[in-house]
């Protein structure tokens, strides 16, 4: 055998070191491909909560909506604001039915079922059909009104001294996520008076009206 053909056979790998690199490159690759499962499982399951949670939030967010866009309303009109326990009433500039920025009268309460033992929080406009925002289990559920200061109250106004609208108004549902939401009220909480709300006003009117039937 020549010189060039020991050469050859030399430069060459063995079956059993083929076998080995086999292996390995096996193992590496069951590796490889388990990591990019379990990092494809992360990526669903994150972003599976991500959307329920998305979903949670747009969902607060429109029941919230006429809360946040509550204005007061004068004292001869009938969607004065009012603030109870169970329920609350007033004017919003951010209805769910009507046109947003049109001052619409609404009502929204908490309704225990006793037989289903759930509390259905129910949305209605002025001449519309109740709605249903959402439901939860058990009884346990109220609205809580505050002002700038001082503690939650389960009705407003509760004196004719403080402002017509709440500055912050709390939902507390009991159960779910979140078990309770606060929202802030931004626009004026007074309304700015009349000609006629004022002292001299109602007397200048009518005196207007007397001359003119005469």
């Amino acid at each position: 055998m020549s010189l060039l053909d020991k050469k050859g056979m030399t430069g060459g790998f063995t079956l059993l070191e083929v076998l080995v690199v086999l292996v390995i490159t096996s193992l590496i690759s069951v590796v490889l491909v388990q990591g990019f499962s379990l990092i494809l499982s992360a990526r669903n399951s994150v972003q599976n909560k991500i959307v329920g949670l998305e979903q949670v939030i747009l969902k607060q967010n429109v029941f919230l909506e006429p809360l946040k866009g509550i204005l007061p309303d004068y004292s001869d009109r009938p969607n004065v604001f009012r603030g109870e326990s169970q329920a609350v009433r007033g004017l919003t500039i951010r209805p769910l039915q009507s046109r947003i920025g049109t001052p619409v009268g609404f009502y929204m309460s908490m309704d225990y079922d006793a037989q289903r033992d759930e509390t259905e929080l129910v949305y209605e406009e002025n001449g519309l059909p109740p709605q249903s925002l959402g439901r939860w289990a058990g009884s346990e559920g109220k609205f809580l009104y505050r002002d700038r200061i001082g503690k939650w109250l389960d009705t407003w106004p509760p004196n004719p001294d403080v402002t017509q609208t709440p500055w912050l108004i709390q939902l507390v549902m009991g159960s779910g996520f979140p078990s309770s939401l606060i929202v802030s009220l931004n626009g004026p909480h007074q309304r700015t008076l009349r000609f006629q709300d004022l002292p001299f006003g109602s007397t200048a009117i009518n005196d207007t009206q007397t001359n003119s039937g005469r």
